[in-house]
């Protein structure tokens, strides 16, 4: 393992499971997660549920499954937040 790149166990790893399926995670810190998954049995299962779980909801990003008025209503708040909605 090259000295740059952590060594990761179990929690750290599930921890960092979404920034690493997002890719966004340092260069150091993916490849120490990548290596850890490609190690542990136990962690696998995970990262497939993730990566499955955002695909479908990738998917899904152009349907509008809720009544506008509702959607409207949900940005306004998150608006109000703070947040910058699209």
């Amino acid at each position: 393992m090259p000295e740059n790149t952590p060594k990761v166990d179990c929690r750290s790893a599930m921890q960092q499971l979404w920034d690493y399926v997002d890719g966004e995670l340092t260069p150091e810190r993916m490849t120490a997660v990548q290596r850890h998954l490609g190690e542990c049995a136990h962690c696998v299962p995970h990262a497939e549920f993730a990566e499955r779980f955002l695909a479908a909801l990738h998917e899904t990003r152009d349907v509008r499954c809720c009544p506008q008025d509702l959607r409207s209503r949900v940005v306004a708040k998150l608006k109000e937040a703070g947040l910058t909605v699209d």
